[in-house]
C-alpha cells in the first residue's frame, strides 16, 4: 500500500499544502518557513543537513536549515561534517538507496574532536535520531544527501515512508534558492595529493603561484582544453573519469589562476597565453 493511499483526509490536505507551497520558495526565509510547517508534521526534526557532490572524496557542499541559534551554513564547514556524512552516505548506500532511521540514544552524533565546541557540534551531541535518504543524479553523476536529525528517541515507520515520497519536492526546493555565501570551506587535497595552489575564495583576487611552479596543473589544462571545445562540465567529468562535481571545482581555481570570471573569458586567456603548452 502506497504511503499516499495510507493519509487520511487532514493528512491528504496537509501534504497538498507541501506541493503548492513549493512552487512559491524564493528565498531563504521561504525555504525556512517552508521546512518549519506541515513537513514537521510528517518528519519532525530539529535540524536538517543537505549534502550534495563526491562523497568518497569527501568534496561536497552542504546547506543546514534549523530554528536552533547558531546551527546555519555559513558558520558549518563540511570538513566538519565529512566523517558523519560518509558514513551516513555508506549506510545509505548499503539499504540499495532506501531511506533510513538510525538511532544513537544519549550518546548523539559525535564529530571530530577538534570540533567539539562548534555550534554544529553541540547541537548535534543533542540528537538521538536521524531520518536519513538521498537523490542520485545521474545526469551530473552526483549524489545528494539529507539527513534529518531529531531530539525525540525514535522515528516512526510513517515518517521513512514520508521522506520517500516528499525527498523529491524537498530536493527540488532547496535548488530554486541560491546557495548561502559565505560558506565556511576547508581546501580539500587535489585527486593527485598535492596540496591547492591557494586557498582563497573566488572573488578574492588572482591566485599567486610561487616562482618555478607551472600555473597550472595537467589536469587543469586537460580540462581547458576540453572546455576550449565547448564541452560542459558533465561531459568532461565522463571523458576525465571524474565527477562533474570536481569538474567544477577544478575551473574555480583555474579562473582565479588566470583571474577571470567566466568560461569564455578563461578560453581566451588559455589560449593567449603560454600555459597550454
Amino acid at each position: 500500500m502506497s504511503f499516499l493511499s495510507t493519509l487520511t483526509e487532514d493528512e491528504s490536505k496537509r501534504y497538498f499544502h507541501i506541493v503548492t507551497e513549493a512552487v512559491k520558495l524564493h528565498t531563504h526565509l521561504d525555504l525556512f518557513m517552508w521546512m518549519c510547517g506541515d513537513i514537521q508534521y510528517f518528519m519532525p526534526h530539529d535540524v536538517l543537513v543537505a549534502a550534495w557532490g563526491d562523497f568518497e572524496r569527501s568534496a561536497f557542499q552542504i546547506d543546514v536549515i534549523s530554528a536552533i541559534p547558531g546551527v546555519r551554513t555559513a558558520r558549518t564547514s563540511s570538513a566538519e561534517l565529512a566523517p558523519l556524512l560518509r558514513g551516513l552516505f555508506k549506510r545509505w548506500i548499503g539499504t540499495a538507496r532506501q531511506p533510513f532511521a538510525l538511532s544513537v540514544g544519549e550518546v548523539g552524533f559525535l564529530l571530530p574532536q577538534e570540533h567539539q565546541q562548534d555550534d554544529i557540534s553541540r547541537t548535534l551531541r543533542g540528537m538521538r535520531v536521524a531520518l536519513v535518504h538521498g537523490i542520485s543524479d545521474q545526469r551530473d553523476r552526483n549524489d545528494c544527501l539529507y539527513a534529518m536529525f531529531s531530539k525525540s528517541s525514535q522515528h516512526e515507520v510513517t515518517a521513512r515512508r514520508a521522506i520517500d515520497v516528499m525527498l523529491p519536492h524537498i530536493d527540488t526546493a532547496l535548488r530554486k534558492v541560491a546557495h548561502l555565501p559565505p560558506q565556511r570551506t576547508t581546501p580539500h587535497l587535489e585527486l593527485t595529493g598535492t596540496p591547492p595552489v591557494n586557498t582563497h575564495a573566488i572573488g578574492q583576487g588572482p591566485i599567486v603561484v610561487p616562482p618555478g611552479e607551472p600555473l597550472m596543473s595537467d589536469r587543469e589544462k586537460q580540462i581547458m582544453q576540453w572546455v576550449e571545445r565547448g564541452k560542459t562540465n558533465s561531459e568532461i567529468g565522463t571523458i576525465l573519469d571524474i565527477s562533474a562535481f570536481t569538474v567544477k571545482n577544478h575551473l574555480q581555481r583555474i579562473f582565479k589562476k588566470l583571474d577571470v570570471y567566466n568560461r569564455a573569458q578563461a578560453v581566451s586567456r588559455f589560449k593567449d597565453s603560454n600555459v597550454n603548452g
